[in-house]
């Protein structure tokens, strides 16, 4: 009888399922492959697959494309189609699917203007069950880089798709992709699951049979969880305070993994409310070292250009006499308490950030006590993030906080998009007095034209490059496989195993 017990347990063990439990600080959303706003990206990776993607050293790979050929002319796309791919409720993937699923992203065209892409795209056509031609109206550079994007580039399966083609008209839908994972329960404010999906292509690398991401708000909270066993993990540079990493670097219970550089954690000066000359003072009264050190611990990079991945070093360097020689020929005088004044009124600037993000808050908190050095009184200001990304589209702010999109965005997708409303990044560059100049080289651009957009835009001095950002996540010990790769939004659970 013993040996039969301990053959049921070894048996138990082998074929118990697999469950990773993720604290995460908010549900996965409506997961609609076209969709923004109420969709997380990392869900929506996990469902929807695309013709390419990016790895974890940023290079292009094939995904449901196993190959491609471009025209001479560049106006010419075609892919070769992985076979024996299915949907997770067993539907085909083919041509015909890929073709519905461009048919309906480009009913919504107008919604998707930020993706140069998705504007120069004339036509779809299918060449055979596994053949598929994508038909430019123009050529453009960063074709391939928007195919691997998360949204609006992946595919739902086809009978998800209304008769009028019109995916967001028509929510909600049902998240159906050939991705490793799909969604089976969604409880807001508590938790989502996913199961691994049955008809997956690779599913054979797959451990983990279900992710459960709780939705564990404050970030103390969430490494109660951890410690309590009731996550195993926590992913995401949001998702994280630095200063909770840094305690949690040394329990030996935990591991701390974090990526190399991924985007750039900026400022954005206002040109309406503040001159380029003050805005070069500002640029200049910033010991961006100091700030890594008090508020990254040393685990972040001073940021020295507008994109880590692209464009030579440009960006000011900290002189904080030659800042107050500026601001002493705008006309301002110091005062007895340190500040400049013009005019009877001290000069001040707002500086606003996100409430509850806890570095924006530190960085503001080290900015109003350096810029106070320089002369410049700070006002901090704390906003719910809904309130904050109006303000900043309607140009009402001195300073706040962005940062860039990382791969595969940047440069192009993210220069592109600053052309569009509904970015702060318009915004300030439309308020310059040469933003025809810097719109059109921008519409215009090409890889040997790249240097100087970039010269163009480093010279207005909208934004101070603070701090080249990377990942984070915590684990218990006995999670292994994690990488972490050059995409913000990507969290790789297909890679991921229990020791």
């Amino acid at each position: 009888m013993p040996k039969l017990f301990a053959l049921l347990f070894l048996i138990n063990f082998l074929y118990a399922e697999q469950i990773l439990k993720i604290a995460l600080s908010q549900n996965a959303g409506k997961l609609n492959p076209q969709g923004y706003n109420f969709n997380q990206m990392y869900a929506q990776n996990m469902l929807y697959e695309g013709l390419v993607k990016i790895d974890k050293n940023g290079n292009l790979i094939p995904s449901l494309a196993t190959s491609w050929h471009v025209s001479k002319d560049g106006l010419r796309y075609s892919f070769s189609l992985r076979k024996h791919v299915r949907f997770s409720n067993g539907e085909p993937f083919n041509a015909k699917a890929v073709e519905k699923n461009f048919l309906s992203i480009l009913k919504n065209r107008a919604r998707h203007s930020w993706s140069a892409l998705c504007e120069r795209i004339d036509k779809v056509e299918v060449g055979g069950e596994y053949e598929i031609t994508l038909v430019l109206k123009k050529p453009y550079i960063a074709t391939l880089d928007e195919l691997a994007f998360v949204r609006p580039f992946r595919f739902i399966a086809p009978s998800m798709i209304p008769d009028d083609l019109d995916l967001v008209k028509n929510e909600p839908i049902k998240p159906i992709g050939t991705g490793p994972y799909m969604l089976v329960d969604s409880r807001l404010g508590v938790s989502d699951t996913f199961e691994k999906n049955p008809y997956y292509w690779d599913s054979d690398r797959i451990y983990f049979d279900k992710i459960v991401a709780k939705v564990i708000l404050e970030p103390n909270s969430k490494i109660m969880a951890l410690r309590t066993s009731q996550v195993d993990m926590i992913y995401g540079d949001d998702e994280i305070p630095i200063e909770i990493f840094k305690n949690m670097a040394d329990n030996k219970q935990f591991k701390t993994y974090i990526s190399k550089p991924i985007f750039t954690q900026t400022l954005v000066l206002n040109p309406k409310r503040i001159n380029k000359e003050m805005r070069e003072a500002i640029t200049k009264g910033i010991d961006k070292g100091i700030l890594v050190k008090s508020v990254f611990y040393g685990y972040q990079i001073p940021a020295n250009r507008l994109f880590y991945f692209t464009g030579k070093d440009d960006a000011l360097g900290f002189d904080i006499a030659g800042a107050k020689r500026i601001i002493e020929s705008l006309g301002f005088k110091m005062g007895s308490d340190g500040y400049f004044y013009k005019n009877g009124e001290i000069l001040s600037f707002d500086l606003m950030f996100i409430a509850n993000n806890p570095a924006q808050k530190s960085m503001a908190q080290i900015l109003q006590a350096q810029l106070k050095e320089l002369g410049i009184y700070i006002k901090l200001s704390g906003s719910e993030e809904n309130i904050y990304r109006n303000k900043q589209l309607s140009s009402s702010f001195d300073i706040s906080f962005s940062q860039t999109w990382g791969l595969p965005y940047e440069p192009f997708s993210m220069l592109h998009s600053m052309l569009r409303a509904g970015h702060v990044d318009y915004v300030i560059l439309n308020s310059l007095p040469n933003k025809d100049d810097i719109f059109k080289a921008i519409s215009n651009l090409s890889k040997d034209s790249l240097p100087k957009v970039l010269e163009k835009i480093s010279d207005s001095r909208v934004y101070i490059p603070l701090v080249f950002q990377s990942n984070k996540a915590i684990a218990k010990s006995d999670i292994l496989g994690i990488d972490m790769g050059m995409q913000y939004f990507e969290i790789p659970f297909w890679e991921f195993y229990r020791k």
